[in-house]
């Protein structure tokens, strides 16, 4: 059975045009309008005789962000039917595609954290972690979609490492 089989056989871990399109916007999207929010918050704020005043843009950062955050759930949702499934059957890329899973995960549960969480202690945190490790995001998912050009040798066939030939389904005939 050859590796085209294989990938046939399995799905194409490959994405239509149209949805990986929509990846990159939504992506793209939710990361640009949280730095923004970040840049608006903690730069561009003015103090006056009262405080610190917002910059007037700065909730509108938020309010995209917020609408690129519930995006990025469905694209996950659509990621996890085409891709990460079939990724993970096919032992391509577990490392960065979990760490990436995981990153999302916990920004999603940070973000509402963020929202409903009541104790402002508590809160200044989750806001800390969900910027820091949105930030990081981006590095993994980099890291992730960059590996993509690394070729794995065909001796063993689509897995990465020689001791996974076992499992290989040309090699169960």
């Amino acid at each position: 059975m050859s590796l085209s089989s294989i990938s046939e056989e399995r799905g194409s871990l490959r994405l239509k045009k149209s949805r990986l399109y929509t990846l990159y916007v939504v992506s793209i999207g939710l990361f640009l309008t949280g730095v923004l929010w970040l840049i608006f918050h903690y730069f561009m704020r003015t103090e006056n005789d009262f405080g610190f005043k917002n910059h007037p843009l700065e909730i509108w950062w938020l309010k995209l962000h917020g609408i690129f955050g519930y995006a990025s759930l469905w694209v996950f949702g659509m990621l996890w039917i085409t891709h990460i499934v079939r990724g993970w059957n096919m032992r391509w890329r577990r490392w960065s595609g979990s760490t990436l899973a995981v990153f999302l995960l916990v920004l999603a549960l940070t973000g509402l954290g963020i929202y409903y969480i009541d104790s402002r202690a508590i809160r200044e945190w989750t806001i800390i972690v969900h910027w820091v490790l949105g930030l990081i995001a981006l590095a993994s998912f980099l890291f992730h979609w960059l590996s993509k050009s690394a070729a794995h040798p065909s001796s063993h066939g689509p897995y990465p490492w020689p001791w996974f030939r076992k499992r290989h389904p040309s090699d169960r005939n």
